[in-house]
């Protein structure tokens, strides 16, 4: 209730006397001994010498109970998505084949039958063949960090050979190969055509009715076209 941070409170019985309101019950001690002042001793609720553990720390210290933080476990890999190829079918086929044998020589056919594969789940089995696709899994410790599955270190061994005997070698896709020098006529070439063509100028347009530069004979610009000629004079132009 965290009594020692609520102000007013700083006690742990006073908790209980104000939740039960004890200040306000009637005490009947009295009525078992009126003899004696303090009424009778059974009866009577004395005040003990030891409060709490807020007032007498020490008297509580060999109660506490240490709870340690667990240790922060190991992240996974974060795997890019991929397309199986055969090798990936291949160990799949080979897990699931040896999750159904050991289910059952571990906990017999009956429950293999029953309840089906139950030494390590589904996602788990997948997620190796995704480890072993991107070579993520090598060692025992690698199967434990990127599976987190409780039963790895039994089964470290036969899991870990199943991925050497079925999984390919998958081969860089880059590869380091000097390129061949060019001599100097073709680098000489490849650079000369390599360098930008200017466009060739194009021919200014000349009227063959007028002999003027700009128009053609059929442009309305021509003083010589029709429709700038007068009727009585169409006869004539040549």
């Amino acid at each position: 209730v965290n009594a020692e941070k609520r102000p007013g409170m700083m006690c742990q019985r006073k908790i209980f006397n104000v939740c039960f309101d004890n200040a306000a019950a009637i005490l009947d001690h009295h009525e078992c001994n009126r003899d004696n002042a303090q009424g009778c001793l059974r009866c009577h609720i004395m005040e003990p010498v030891i409060c709490c553990d807020i007032h007498n720390p020490p008297e509580f210290a060999s109660y506490d109970t240490p709870n340690p933080k667990a240790p922060q476990a190991a992240q996974h890999s974060c795997l890019p998505k991929y397309m199986k190829d055969k090798s990936d079918l291949d160990l799949e086929n080979a897990l699931l084949d040896w999750h159904e044998e050991k289910t059952a020589a571990v906990y017999s056919w009956a429950c293999l039958f029953d309840n089906g594969p139950m030494v390590m789940t589904n996602s788990t089995l997948d997620h190796i063949v995704d480890c072993t696709h991107h070579h993520k899994i090598q060692t025992p410790q690698d199967l434990k960090r990127e599976t987190t599955w409780a039963d790895s270190n039994l089964y470290a061994s036969e899991v870990l050979s199943l991925i050497e005997r079925h999984a390919a070698l998958h081969k860089s896709l880059y590869i380091s190969t000097p390129l061949r020098q060019l001599s100097a006529s073709v680098s000489a070439s490849v650079s000369a055509s390599t360098l930008p063509t200017l466009p060739a100028k194009r021919r200014a347009t000349k009227c063959s009715t007028c002999g003027q530069e700009g128009h053609n004979a059929h442009n309305h610009l021509c003083w010589k076209h029709l429709s700038n000629v007068s009727p009585e004079n169409k006869e004539n132009i040549s």
